[in-house]
């Protein structure tokens, strides 16, 4: 592992969809996106939406098996940008990591299930 590699959970190469929005001003719409890639603690995806590293977004996923071991269900994670690159994008748009910090569990008839902070 190089010496740069500083991430504990496996990622996974899945373009799953998703959508997000900036904790504040609530008054934005929803953004759509693809995760580049995932694991059981952040994601990483492509945005023309501008944030800010240590900016607290809202990330809806359906979190896949492979990653969670567990049958794939709808979370709503509660999330801080940790980078953001524009290296090699085009105009406008840019790559942001952010790390999950707590979720909540969707069922499917779209009320929440409230998990703590250490479910992660």
């Amino acid at each position: 592992m190089p010496m740069s590699e500083r991430r504990i959970m496996p990622r996974f190469k899945i373009h799953t969809p998703l959508a997000f929005n900036r904790m504040k001003p609530l008054f934005e719409s929803e953004q759509q996106a693809k995760a580049i890639n995932i694991s059981a603690t952040g994601v990483y995806f492509a945005t023309s939406l501008a944030v800010s590293v240590g900016e607290f977004i809202e990330v809806l996923i359906e979190m896949p098996r492979r990653v969670t071991g567990v049958k794939a269900i709808g979370r709503r994670f509660t999330g801080r940008v940790t980078h953001i690159e524009c290296e090699g994008m085009p105009q406008g748009l840019s790559r942001i990591g952010v790390l999950f910090l707590y979720y909540e569990l969707l069922t499917s008839a779209g009320s929440t299930s409230s998990v703590g902070s250490d479910a992660c």
